[in-house]
């Protein structure tokens, strides 16, 4: 990927003057908890073990493991999740004040994105939802880097002020460091850790 300066080596001219600043938001952990688990299955052992959100963003793949995202690819389990009220209720309140609302998450179905939102009153515009692992959108690298990728995507939207809540640092970070890397764009970053971590 080529490296870019400056925020207008990254928009699409036709956007220019157009929304500048937008609030992004994770999901698992950051919005909802949910009993989504990963499954991974241990060739070279035939191990069977089971990774949160949380951990899965730790864990590093190896060749000899096959990885069942089947619960992250469920409706009924994302909507039965339970959702933590304070990062919710920042998303509502941006949204009624006009800001522009964002998801970048570590699924890999925007569509399920979309429906887990409006069934809980919200409606954001697909256009600013990344499901990162989607194999159609052509990430690559960690989920950090994914992440990062998303961000780029929106520069080209013509968004350059950026609010990023999400529950892992590694992500955060990362997102962070593209205020030392692009002249003329902003990305604050909001450690969410949910009050279920600390009891």
């Amino acid at each position: 990927m080529p490296t870019f300066k400056k925020y207008t080596d990254f928009i699409d001219p036709k956007r220019s003057g157009k929304y500048q600043s937008i609030t992004i938001f994770d999901v698992d952990d950051t919005l909802v908890v949910t009993q989504s688990k990963i499954r991974v299955t241990d060739t070279s052992t035939n191990e069977v073990f089971e990774l949160t959100p949380a951990q899965f963003n730790e864990f590093e793949k190896k060749s000899h493991h096959n990885m069942d995202f089947s619960d992250f690819r469920n409706l009924d389990v994302l909507k039965a999740g339970r959702i933590i009220d304070k990062i919710f209720n920042i998303l509502k309140e941006t949204m009624e004040g006009g800001r522009r609302v964002g998801i970048i998450t570590a699924r890999d179905n925007q569509e399920l994105i979309f429906q887990f939102l409006l069934h809980n009153g919200v409606v954001v515009n697909k256009s600013y939802i990344f499901a990162i692992n989607d194999p159609k959108l052509g990430f690559t690298g960690s989920v950090a880097e994914k992440k990062k990728q998303a961000f780029l995507e929106l520069l080209k939207i013509g968004f350059r002020d950026f609010v990023f809540y999400d529950d892992d640092k590694e992500n955060l970070k990362i997102a962070d460091s593209l205020n030392g890397e692009i002249e003329g764009i902003r990305v604050k970053t909001k450690l969410v850790i949910p009050t279920w971590k600390t009891k």
